[in-house]
């Protein structure tokens, strides 16, 4: 089975649209999470997610629209993007939104935004040490775990039975071959808004009768998407940064 991988949208519909016709036929879709927040499309990109059925797992930028989030720790940019968005999203979206849970979890794969280690905080994990809580917690017959919330694509490797992990950039794209033995949290990064040096969109794919995930990186109209961003009110930084990939 083939599964489209994407993560941390907000609201980039260019991104979005872009990755959905990289990624091409797939059998189905997982999505981690920030399908809004920043960019000027909330209801637009949550009406494709929805369409697309796919296995959701609510973000952090999603929780703080729909008013379930303290945004206190946010900074002064994030902060008003939540509330621009906030103002700009329909019933059904915020509806949408509200129905996803914070895990997700199949035969083949968890999810979670941040780390499955008390996922309502929504932790970030960005080191070998950071992981090691969600390795723990991951089915013992389990060895794909997909995360996002950073907006860096990288991959952290684990061997059973061995403490440390290794962390993988994959800011080039690139695939993976989860191997016998080993169990792999896995971040394919942000499609509207990476923050890993490259701004080319990101996106995963995931092929269980291979045992190998694809990180594709797809060029998008970056100016349409900054015009939308600056159009729309939001904060001018929010779409300087879309060109710099950080």
């Amino acid at each position: 089975m083939r599964y489209g991988i994407i993560s941390d949208i907000h609201s980039n519909l260019e991104a979005l649209n872009a990755v959905l016709d990289r990624i091409g036929q797939v059998d189905a879709y997982i999505c981690l999470g920030d399908i809004v927040g920043y960019g000027a499309n909330p209801n637009e990109c949550c009406d494709i997610i929805r369409g697309l059925a796919a296995d959701s797992v609510i973000g952090n930028h999603d929780a703080a629209a729909l008013g379930t989030l303290d945004v206190s720790w946010f900074n002064r940019h994030a902060r008003y993007a939540v509330a621009r968005t906030s103002e700009l999203l329909s019933d059904e979206s915020r509806s949408y939104l509200a129905g996803m849970s914070f895990t997700s979890q199949t035969d083949k794969y968890v999810l979670a935004h941040g780390s499955l280690d008390n996922p309502p905080d929504f932790r970030y994990i960005d080191d070998p040490w950071m992981a090691q809580p969600s390795f723990k917690l991951m089915p013992r017959d389990m060895s794909a775990c997909f995360v996002g919330h950073t907006h860096l694509a990288e991959q952290y490797v684990q061997q059973w039975g061995v403490r440390g992990a290794d962390r993988i950039s994959m800011s080039a794209g690139g695939r993976i071959q989860l191997r016998e033995g080993f169990r792999y949290i896995i971040n394919c990064g942000s499609v509207g808004q990476p923050r890993d040096g490259n701004p080319a969109a990101a996106c995963g794919v995931f092929d269980t009768d291979a045992g190998t995930v694809e990180i594709l990186r797809v060029d998008y109209d970056i100016a349409a998407a900054q015009k939308k961003i600056r159009d729309a009110g939001f904060p001018l930084a929010l779409a300087d940064r879309l060109a710099l990939g950080f």
